[in-house]
Parts: structure tokens; sequence; C-alpha cells
């Protein structure tokens, strides 16, 4: 054919582990987006990607996950570990990821001074250095202003004190959102700066279980001119369509064979990694035609043989996807390989047939595969006919099957 074409397979790996960690970095270089952790020496090494959801593969297929449901339902039911996976993920993929933020710092956890993630708008040598807090916090029910009123009141203490600058914004991020008196509060600035003034006693125990943290003259004067309007709800369904920008999203939210779309038109020009089955198919169509047949423009004279390599290339495509969505989403390629072995297995007598010519074996192998009977294999129900017949040429693409060998 002129020139050897390679296929090149991406294998691609699942990191799993706990999150046994104090405080996460994402420091933005271009493009990248690099995780690490600090150990005991100070020094900043490679921290494992967010933990696998249990059962991935099956929220996926939507099998036995009860998929897919409404997805701010979804977010509802979410436990505390779901939570923390969940914003880890969106603080990673998504924050990181923003074009003006150049560092995302997770800080939660003992001593953290009423800072959860930190979006470093600018590099450690500016100064001031500006910067963005994401409270995340799970409750059991919409957040109201009798938990997030002691949040508050550490950003006003700890700003007060001069332990850190005051942030260009300060979003409360809950999988519930908040309660509707809070949200009208932090819609009137002023209301709320008055609410937290006369409430202050209320919430100033929860600073610090160490010292007292009393209303005094100087507090209340900085208070008093504190820009409130600092304090957002990002809202469950603004986190959501933020992390559908990040690679974690189908895991979570399920079942994207369900909701597959159709696959893109082969490209006008044969791709590497179709070198084998379009050289096969040449193979066929040249027995067929008793003539060399090298490319498309060998039998293009001839309709019924140009539409069958047309659709040929149409219907490996359509299978591609299926192993695309394998290597791009699922834990790992199992269930699709296990695929492959039952179109293997199941067509072995249609494709080895030694009597039929070889444009005869493909067709016959394409009309058994249609009919082939997968038990009860997961992605049995989300596969239409086009996919079968892909199947077909995948196998030839592996060089499992050639339509022109007799053994």
């Amino acid at each position: 054919m002129g020139e050897r074409l390679v296929r090149q397979l991406a294998t691609f790996s699942c990191s799993r582990g706990k999150y046994l960690f104090d405080i996460i970095y994402l420091r933005r270089l271009t493009t990248e987006a690099r995780l690490g952790k600090k150990n005991k020496d100070g020094v900043l090494t490679s921290l494992p990607a967010p933990s696998p959801w249990p059962g991935a593969d099956a929220r996926l297929l939507g099998v036995g996950a009860g998929l897919p449901i409404d997805k701010l339902a979804r977010l509802a039911t979410f436990s505390a570990d779901d939570f923390e996976r969940f914003t880890l993920e969106w603080a990673s993929d998504y924050l990181g990821k923003t074009e003006e933020i150049f560092e995302v710092q997770w800080r939660g956890g003992a001593g953290d001074k009423g800072r959860d993630v930190i979006a470093w708008l600018d590099a450690p040598d500016v100064k001031p250095r500006r910067w963005r807090l994401y409270q995340c916090k799970r409750y059991d029910a919409n957040l109201g202003l009798n938990k997030a009123g002691v949040e508050i009141a550490k950003m006003l203490y700890y700003t007060f004190i001069g332990d850190y600058t005051v942030p260009e914004s300060y979003h409360f991020v809950t999988h519930r959102g908040v309660t509707s008196p809070f949200q009208d509060l932090l819609d009137d600035p002023e209301k709320l700066k008055a609410a937290m003034l006369s409430t202050w006693n209320e919430y100033a125990s929860g600073i610090s279980s160490s010292a007292k943290m009393d209303l005094n003259d100087s507090l209340t004067q900085y208070i008093k001119k504190f820009d409130f309007s600092i304090f957002r709800a990002k809202q469950p369904i603004e986190l959501i369509n933020e992390h559908a920008e990040t690679k974690y999203h189908l895991v979570v939210f399920g079942a994207p064979l369900i909701d597959r779309a159709p696959p893109p038109q082969p490209p006008s020009v044969v791709a590497a990694a179709e070198a084998r089955y379009i050289a096969q198919l040449y193979a066929v169509i040249s027995s067929h035609l008793q003539k060399e047949v090298q490319c498309l423009s060998d039998f293009e004279t001839s309709k019924y043989h140009v539409g069958l390599f047309k659709r040929s290339r149409l219907t490996f495509y359509s299978a591609e996807g299926l192993f695309e969505l394998a290597r791009d989403q699922f834990s790992s390629t199992a269930l699709f390989d296990s695929l492959v072995d039952e179109f293997e297995h199941g067509l072995v007598y249609s494709y080895t047939e030694p009597s039929e010519e070889p444009i005869e074996r493909l067709k016959n192998t394409v009309m058994a595969a249609q009919s082939l009977q997968l038990g009860a294999h997961a992605l049995a129900p989300h596969m239409n006919s086009k996919d079968r017949e892909g199947m077909c040429h995948q196998l030839a693409n592996k060089d499992i099957v050639d339509w022109c060998a007799y053994d």
C-alpha cells in the first residue's frame, strides 16, 4: 500500500488510594496541572488522583445503580466521603485548569482557619497576592446562617488579626445549597453584616476552642468596614455544570452508553488505526473483482463495492466508539476485551468456513454477528446493529480474522 501503517494502542491506569493528605498543591503550567503534597520534611511529593468511585463501571453502564437519575437529586444523596471525593475532583480538574488561576491548595482539616480550598490568582512573589476561597461543606440539610455564621466569623477574625488577607471572593460550596433566608442575606450584604454583628457571640465560640473572641471596639469597626459582598453561595447546579467539564463527570453521574452520541463520520483519508482491516477489505474486493486493488479509486466505478467499503468504515468507527469509552471513562477495558472474545468465539464457524469465497465469508460473518447471543454481557443492551457489524472489522483489524486465509 506504499507505506506501513501502525496502530498505536494507549493504555490507561486508574490510581487508587485514600484521602490521607492535609494539603494539595495544583500548579498550572501552561495547559497542564500538577498535583502534590508536602511530606514531613516540607518537600513537595506526588499525590494520587481522587480515589475511584465504588462500582464505577456499573455507574457508567447503568447496571444495578438506578441510573440515570436527576443530577441534583444524586448530588443531594452524597455521603461525606462522596462529597469530599466530588469536591476534590472539581477543585483539581476544574479550578486547577481555569485560565486565571495560578495554583489551587486544599487546606481542609485541623488548623485550616476556615479555609478549605484556596485558589491563588498570582504567583507567591506577587504582593499582595490575590486569592479566592471555596468553603466546601457537607451538611444534612441546606446551609443556613446558623452554621455558615461560624465560617464567616473565622474569616472576619483571622483577617482582622492579620493571619491572612481578605480574598477577592468567598464561596460556600455545599451539596444541597443554602436556605432561602441565608440566600437573602447573601443577596443583601449590609443585612448579612448586621446579622453577624448582632449575633457575634453565637458564632465566636466556634472560631477557636482555646480562646474567647469577644466583639471589642476595634473588631466591631473592622466588621463594619468589611465588604460582605465577597460572600456567595455556589449553587449546586453551577457546581454540577463546572464538574461536567472534568474527566470524572461521567463516572459520577452516569450511563454514557445509554445516552451515547452517534459516532463521527469516518475521515476522508484512511487513518493509521484502520490499516489492517482496510488491507483485508482491499484483498476481499480484489478477489471478487479478479483484479488488483490497492485503494478506493481502483474500484470506484463499482457501486456495490464502494458501498461495501464505506459501510465497513462506518460500522468500524461505531464499534470503535465503544472502545474509546473504555479507554477514556471506564476503570479498565476488561468489559470490552471480553466483548471481543464473545464475537471471536461466537463467529468462528462463519469466518473460518473453507468452502466460501472471501466476500461471502465477510457477509455471512456480519449477518451472524447481528443475531449472536451475548447472554448476560453487560454491554449487550447498549449495542446497535452498526456496533455488531463493526465488531467483525475490529476482529479483522486485530488480525483475529482473515477473510482470505484458508488453513
